[in-house]
């Protein structure tokens, strides 16, 4: 099949949603079929893996807005047509409902009779809240533009809950992937450490935007609460974003400049010796988080992770039974979470098993793949 993965967020705009089309991608590629990412025109990303797997890149021209990085040109539409008409796809792929791309090629895939897909990878505030279905009804346009689609699929049951207020279509769940190859838990720990000078015997990772809904300031304060109890320990922080500055300067602020690390943006071929050096991965989102690709990420590096409960991040790591869920905005609870795994090997061990155990029973990219193909064949 001829495929067009369409959304506003990719490269260079990093996230979750750029990952899982990515992978996505090279991962249809290796099945066989022929991928071309569609995306705004927001900046160049060389990505020799692609090129190399024969997975094309068309960025669509017109003004983009530079906060959110999506397509407000007038013209997408028409571009868009000209596209499909000369790629002809079997399958129109959109990602993230709630861009404008995704919408309007949807609407334009649909009247030229191509076999639409919508994935929604997003929620957001009181996501499963009847206020939703208010806002559908005073602005009814964002559901029509959703009902183009022929399949929805949604990354988590969160993901699902929300943008069934907008549509009364059927929603497949199919979570995100994770390359179980690329992480693996046979790392030499102590052999990375060394690589980075690193020296502290404990090691708490975060992956992720530097933004506000991640939560990394309430980590931070967790951070302090830890020092207090535990002098050799280390917080790596991966990612860059808005909040950067906010930060480091609140680093400072708690005197924790020596126990903390900002190592800014890893390319995806790095990331997995962080995973590698670390005894507990942390995802402390505040609000607003539909999965967590790095999650999975953790999962398949065989470490246990501390997470909050908001969006369909407890789906994941309840029903892998691979880490432990606090409240969001809570420190103290994070931090005695945190705390309770390194003081126990044994359950750390226990956890990341299962973290990786599940990984490859459910959330491979192999399985994930295969499950997304299915759907394409339903409607082709």
């Amino acid at each position: 099949m001829r495929i067009a993965l369409v959304s506003d967020w990719y490269y260079p705009k990093t996230g979750g949603v750029a990952a899982h089309i990515r992978d996505l991608a090279l991962h249809l590629r290796s099945r066989g079929h022929e991928v071309m990412i569609v995306t705004n025109n927001n900046g160049v990303h060389d990505d020799k893996e692609l090129d190399e797997k024969g997975v094309s890149i068309y960025r669509v021209s017109g003004l983009t807005a530079p906060l959110l990085s999506i397509n407000i040109s007038p013209y997408a539409s028409r571009e868009l047509r000209s596209l499909l008409s000369r790629e002809n796809p079997d399958i129109f792929h959109a990602h993230h409902a709630f861009t404008p791309l995704s919408l309007r090629g949807m609407a334009v895939a649909k009247e030229e009779n191509f076999p639409t897909v919508l994935t929604t990878h997003s929620i957001f505030l009181a996501y499963d809240s009847p206020v939703w279905d208010i806002f559908n009804q005073a602005f009814p346009v964002l559901g029509w533009f959703i009902d183009r689609a022929d399949r929805i699929i949604a990354v988590s049951n969160a993901a699902k809950a929300f943008i069934s207020h907008f549509t009364q279509k059927q929603v497949a769940v199919i979570p995100n992937g994770v390359d179980s190859k690329k992480f693996h838990p046979n790392w030499n720990k102590e052999r990375l450490r060394e690589d980075l000078s690193i020296e502290e015997e404990y090691i708490i990772l975060s992956v992720g935007r530097l933004s506000y809904r991640k939560g990394i300031h309430v980590l931070l304060s967790a951070m302090k609460i830890l020092t207090e109890e535990i002098d050799d320990i280390r917080l790596i922080i991966v990612g860059e974003g808005e909040m950067g500055l906010f930060l480091r300067t609140q680093a400072k602020l708690l005197d924790l400049e020596n126990r903390v690390s900002f190592m800014g943006y890893v390319p995806s071929q790095q990331l997995p010796k962080f995973y590698g050096m670390t005894d507990v991965f942390v995802l402390p989102s505040i609000t607003a988080e539909a999965f967590g690709i790095v999650l999975l990420e953790a999962m398949a590096s065989g470490k246990p992770v501390v997470a909050t409960n908001v969006g369909g991040i407890p789906e994941v790591v309840k029903s892998s039974n691979c880490g432990i869920i606090v409240d969001p905005w809570d420190e103290y609870a994070l931090a005695k979470a945190i705390f309770s795994l390194l003081e126990d090997e044994s359950l750390r061990n226990e956890l990341g098993k299962n973290g990786r155990k599940a990984v490859e029973n459910r959330y491979s990219w192999d399985i994930i793949a295969e499950k997304i193909e299915r759907v394409y064949q339903e409607i082709v």
